[in-house]
């Protein structure tokens, strides 16, 4: 399949990730935030009648059913192209392939609420081994305080900062990246911050726009920041 957007390591997919996944060859690592299968969108989600009200998708309807028949096998199909992966997940973990690790984000204020009360853990599955744990090993697990994420036209992105950290976790630099839930293009924005290339997968029209806006910003803020060091060691060797 011919990707809709092409440029400087990055390749962008507006289609269903499951149209897409079967032509990709192998990536060194996925990062992802796919639908959970809470009913957003609905009144049964997590919480009841106090749960998530956000529908995020018109082609999607997030049900524990669609997760089960269509989110699922997108991620093993994801997953099997990887050398390693981190998948944020919800309270569905037993549905997916069995995983190395479990990290997350642990936040001091609440990100949501469910049956228990207030939600301040977001769980992140590890599949594969750290790529440099020869080196020392690293935390998969991190504490927020503040970060929140950017308003941006999407209901539910994650903060740049988590996703910088996740692709800085599986990655070594120029290494690929896979996304096949991309939505706004976190991801793909941590990734050109990071020097990482990038491929991703988004099936809702309106946010691969957003996406590919972020994603190109971040490009030519990337340019800048290298002319800058340029010129600055052009001044420090006159």
């Amino acid at each position: 399949m011919k990707p809709d957007y092409e440029k400087n390591g990055v390749t962008l997919y507006c289609a269903d990730c499951r149209d897409v996944l079967p032509a990709l060859g192998k990536v060194d690592a996925v990062v992802t935030d796919p639908p959970y299968g809470i009913g957003l969108g609905g009144t049964n989600g997590i919480g009841g009648k106090h749960g998530l009200y956000l529908k995020p998708y018109v082609s999607y309807a997030d049900t524990y059913e669609n997760y089960i028949q269509q989110i699922v096998p997108a991620l093993k199909m994801a997953i099997e192209r990887a050398d390693r992966a981190a998948v944020f997940i919800g309270p569905h973990i037993h549905e997916l392939p069995k995983f190395d690790a479990l990290g997350g984000v642990y936040c001091s204020s609440a990100t949501a609420r469910h049956q228990w009360g207030f939600k301040n853990f977001l769980p992140v599955l590890l599949y594969g081994t750290y790529p440099d744990l020869q080196n020392g090993a690293k935390f998969p697990t991190v504490l927020q305080s503040n970060e929140t994420a950017e308003s941006n036209g999407h209901p539910v992105p994650k903060p740049i900062g988590w996703m910088q950290w996740l692709v800085a976790l599986t990655t070594r630099p120029a290494e690929t990246i896979l996304d096949p839930f991309m939505g706004s293009g976190t991801t793909g924005v941590a990734c050109v911050r990071l020097g990482r290339k990038f491929i991703g997968i988004e099936i809702e029209p309106k946010y691969f726009d957003i996406a590919v806006r972020r994603i190109e910003a971040a490009m030519d803020e990337t340019s800048l920041l290298d002319y800058a060091a340029k010129q600055e060691q052009m001044e420090i060797g006159a």
